[in-house]
């Protein structure tokens, strides 16, 4: 990636915000679209009526509260994306051997 200005850095920050914001109203549209019991809307009545029952729904906490748990349910299930953080120990074991290797560093050699 190239080295980008402040500016040319917070006008792609913009562009990315944007991007997944135009996203999300496809991914509903989509996974209704895909969702086996869309079937029986039967019409635009149907579907503004489908929405009016969540908009009611998401006004009530405990609603809101389930959803977002069995939403990151499901995205702590997904395989990890990059490089696996280290575990305390192996954090540990690194940091003795760094400091043993600086003891080392120091000896004069003949």
């Amino acid at each position: 990636m190239p080295i980008q200005g402040y500016e040319a850095s917070v006008e792609a920050a913009k562009r990315a915000l944007e991007a997944a914001q135009c996203a999300l109203p496809r991914d509903i549209a989509q996974a209704v679209a895909n969702a086996g019991w869309a079937a029986f809307l039967r019409d635009r009545h149907d579907v503004q009526a489908l929405v009016d029952h969540i908009g009611e729904a998401v006004q009530q906490r405990d609603f809101v509260s389930r959803l977002h748990a069995t939403a990151d349910k499901a995205r702590h299930q997904q395989p990890q994306r990059g490089r696996p953080p280290k575990s305390n120990q192996e954090a540990a074991q690194n940091a003795s051997g760094q400091a043993q290797r600086g003891a080392n560093d120091h000896v004069a050699t003949i």
